[in-house]
């Protein structure tokens, strides 16, 4: 594979943790369409892309200690490596593998007990590879909040990997508002792991990408954990985005919900694919998930998988997914209302999009295309 190999000289294999990556990497391989969880993500041009890795350092956050992981292998390095060790042992992403193994640019940070923090993280992105680590703790009862925003020109390839661990009643927010290129690659992961009384809400706004994956997995650990993850994304042209969600319910009395909505555009291809499993410990369980998808071009793709397993009996869950284009009767009456077809349509995936995201991103993005009949 050319990635792999152009890549290859460019790992630290010095470094115990980066050369584990690297090997269970090697023994993995890069996904192809073979791979269920993959199966409809355009994998080749990727495969066969060379790239050459971008280090870009962190800055320091105030309010927080924060630490280059190097730095913080030498002040916190049994936490650091037991997060390691577990993650490793059960990943199964290899772009997760492979920013484990190159990642030089890379982020500890440590939230103090109760303290508040609002954090703003901004991506200009251009050519190359990058592959940022960011390792949180956040403390008890402590609230920190992550504004993340990307901007991408040209050809690269993004590849981010972001592990949250939230200690008894801490509260995440997370909000992404993602720009990528259409020329772009964008392989994007995210593990987080909640103790008792510990809330993450997150969000992701895209307009995807030639090839934009985003791999999410919360683990709910301990009791009365809540997480609300929540997604909009508006492909057009040729862009692709496509989620794969994971929830795991391990303790009685926790709570999550998964809200993704795409409007499509153009060419544009999407796939959801959410899981919910429960534990047979994970009585008392609130688990809901559902994922909505507009047709708005004749050429547009959406596929959807959810899907729940469940060993305990005492859970109150559902799961669905909707594939549809405007309706006939809808459209006609807001022509009856001096609109045509256009703007109709326009009104309609702007309702479709407000329930998540308002104002001037959707307008943006659902503009109308003169030279486009469907949209």
């Amino acid at each position: 594979m050319a990635l792999l190999e152009t890549l290859k000289p460019h790992i630290q294999l010095d470094d115990l943790w980066k050369k584990k990556a690297w090997t269970a990497l090697e023994k993995m391989g890069l996904p192809t369409k073979k791979w269920d969880a993959f199966k409809y993500v355009s994998l080749r041009a990727l495969s066969e892309s060379s790239f050459t890795p971008v280090v870009e350092t962190f800055p320091k956050e105030e309010g927080a200690i924060s630490l280059t992981l190097k730095e913080a292998m030498r002040s916190y390095g049994a936490l650091l490596q037991k997060s390691f060790a577990e993650n490793l042992a059960l990943e199964t992403n290899p772009f997760a593998l492979l920013n484990g193994a190159l990642s030089e640019e890379g982020q500890f940070l440590y939230i103090p007990p109760g303290k508040k923090i609002e954090l703003v993280w901004d991506y200009t992105l251009s050519e190359g590879l990058r592959a940022p680590k960011v390792e949180v703790f956040v403390g008890k009862g402590a609230s920190l909040t992550i504004t993340s925003k990307c901007i991408g020109r040209g050809t690269y390839f993004f590849n981010p990997y972001l592990q949250l661990t939230l200690d008894e009643g801490a509260r995440v927010n997370v909000n992404e508002h993602l720009e990528h290129s259409a020329e772009a690659f964008a392989m994007h992961t995210v593990r987080a792991r909640l103790k008792r009384d510990a809330n993450l809400k997150f969000f992701t706004f895209s307009k995807g990408a030639r090839s934009e994956r985003h791999d999410l997995q919360v683990t709910l650990s301990g009791e009365n954990g809540e997480v609300d993850l929540k997604g909009l994304s508006l492909p057009s042209g040729k862009d692709e985005i496509h989620h794969f969600i994971t929830v795991k319910h391990e303790v009685e009395n926790t709570r999550s919900s998964q809200l993704y909505k795409t409007a499509l555009m153009d060419q544009g291809r999407s796939s959801f694919e959410g899981k919910i499993f429960v534990e047979k410990e994970a009585q008392k369980t609130e688990a809901y998930q559902l994922n909505n998808n507009l047709l708005l071009s004749s050429k547009a793709k959406a596929m959807s998988k959810p899907n729940l397993e469940i060993y305990a009996d005492d859970v109150k869950a559902s799961h669905g997914a909707t594939v549809s284009q405007p309706k006939k009767e809808e459209l006609f009456y807001l022509q009856t209302r001096g609109l045509t077809i256009k703007e109709a349509r326009w009104q309609l995936a702007r309702g479709f999009c407000k329930e998540l995201l308002d104002g001037e991103t959707v307008d943006r993005y659902l503009k109308l295309r003169g030279n486009n009949e469907d949209v």
